[in-house]
Order: structure tokens, then sequence, then C-alpha cells
């Protein structure tokens, strides 16, 4: 039997994760992710949240993502976090069930496609910090969707209301992106307008400065800062719940600080948390797209 084309064999991986659960997949060149806009402007402005630039940002302060030397392509996969169920993105204590979900589909992909092709795959975490690759991008490129005007990737079947996850593989599976679709062209911005805490107000990224159009946002108006201090207050919000002087109470707090650090916290044992932190995502739902 004739070995599978590129073309065949990212239909494969696409259809296989798409069996495993996955609402959408797609496939990326690790080339081309290495050029995408957030790979390329995040050593200008660095990945501290709590400011808009991170100064003198030479080669040992640099934070650059940990590129496999043998990778050459990148499978994403995406999950629908719909209206109905808000709870897959409500953080525990041991992450949310959304990403559990899609920890399992990669791991059960990866071993799928290493047993069935014999392809070298490496699983990612979720924090670039950790060996991962910046998300959004990656699913811009692989084709299942389009960054939008509130900074989320906008999807055809399901607006932004999803997750992603990625993989990358040491082989070339042709790419399925990017996708031609804008559907914030001539939109009224209901997202933006839903924001709290006005995170789209001001222009707080120049393309000329950052030399490229595709900006946080679009515009270069998304403040990640201001977002960023509305997820701490949901964050406090959560932790209230749990009396002050509660053993748990503690382990919240450490479990959130190693989480926000990229560590696979756990509570002591298997018993459920008491709390759980309800991110905002009035952007993301405000959106029309995929309702």
């Amino acid at each position: 039997m004739s070995p599978l084309t590129s073309s065949e064999l990212a239909a494969r991986i696409v259809e296989k994760a798409k069996s495993l659960g996955a609402a959408v997949a797609g496939v990326a060149s690790v080339e081309s992710l290495k050029g995408s806009p957030t790979h390329r402007i995040y050593p200008k402005i660095g990945m501290d949240l709590k400011v808009h630039w991170q100064d003198a940002l030479d080669d040992s302060d640099r934070n650059d993502v940990a590129w496999p030397a043998d990778a050459v392509s990148a499978v994403v996969i995406g999950v629908e976090h719909n209206i109905g169920q808000p709870e897959l993105d409500w953080w525990d204590g041991k992450g949310t069930p959304g990403n559990r979900i899609l920890m399992r589909i990669n791991r059960e992909l990866a071993k799928w496609i290493e047993a069935t092709f014999s392809i070298k795959t490496y699983k990612l975490p979720y924090f670039v910090s950790k060996g991962g690759i910046f998300l959004k991008d990656a699913a811009v490129t692989a084709g299942l969707g389009c960054l939008g005007r509130n900074n989320l990737v906008i999807t055809p079947q399901y607006g932004p209301r999803i997750r992603f996850r990625a993989l990358l593989i040491d082989r070339e599976a042709e790419a399925t992106g990017p996708l031609e679709f804008n559907p914030c062209q001539g939109c009224e911005e209901p997202c933006r307008e839903a924001c709290p805490i006005k995170s789209f107000n001001e222009i707080v990224y120049a393309a000329d400065v950052l030399n490229q159009s595709t900006l946080p946002g679009l515009d270069g108006s998304y403040d990640r800062v201001t977002c960023n201090r509305k997820m701490a207050l949901d964050i406090e919000e959560a932790v209230m719940t749990v009396p002050a002087k509660d053993d748990e109470h503690t382990e919240v707090m450490q479990a959130i600080d190693e989480f926000e650090e990229g560590v696979t916290a756990r509570l002591q044992g298997d018993r459920l948390p008491s709390y759980c932190v309800k991110y905002c995502r009035r952007c993301e739902l405000a959106c029309p797209v995929g309702k």
C-alpha cells in the first residue's frame, strides 16, 4: 500500500479527532505558526499580564516557544463551550471540565497517530512558559476561525464559545487553513459593549510600534492588563466562599497560584472543591456568531 499523501494524512487526523469528541480540528505548519502575529509580537510586549510592555527583553529574559527541532506540523483541536454548559469553563482547583476533555482527546489522538502512522507526537501543555504554543494563532492558522475584535478566535460554527488544545507531529500534514472568514466586518460590536471593565476603550498597542497590522483586538485596543485584573477579581470572589481559616482556603489559594504558573495543581484527595472560579465571559457570550 502506498504511503499517505500529506492531504490524506491531515484528513485522517481531523476525522479521528472529531470521532474522539472534538467539535473542530485542523492542521497548521510549524513554520507558519512561527511567523504568526502573537508569536512575533510577544517578545516586544512580554508575557507578564500585569504590565502592557516588558522592557529590555534580551535573549536571557525572553521566554521563547520551545519548538521541538523535528516538529513539522501542528494539530489543533477545539471543544465547544456553549451557553447552556457554563460549568465547562468553571475552574475548580483541578483545572476546568472543558480542559480535561481537551486533554483526554489530545492524549488519545496522539496515541492513535503514533500507533497508526509511526509518527512522533508532542502533546503540548496549555502555557507557553511550560512548552505550549499560542493557541489562538494556531487555531486561526489551521483554518478553524479568525481573530475577532474581542481578541478571541471566532469560529463559523460556534462563534468564540470554544476552547483549543494542540499537539505537534514530526511529519508534514497538509495545512487546513487559513480560512476566508470575517464576521466582525460591519458588526455593531456587542462584545465590546458587554465588557464590564471597558477593556476595549483605548488603543493600547499601535501598529507602527509593533510593526504589524494584526494587533490585540485587531486594532490594538484590547487591554490585557485591565482584563487580567477582572480575572483576579473573579478569583477573589470565588475564594471568598471558602472560610478564611478553613484548610481548604489555603489549598485553594495555592492551587490557583500554581495553576497561573502553569503547574497542574490538585487539591488533596478526591473530594470535590467547595468553590469554583467563574471567569468573566461577557465579550464571548455577547458575540452573535454561531448562536
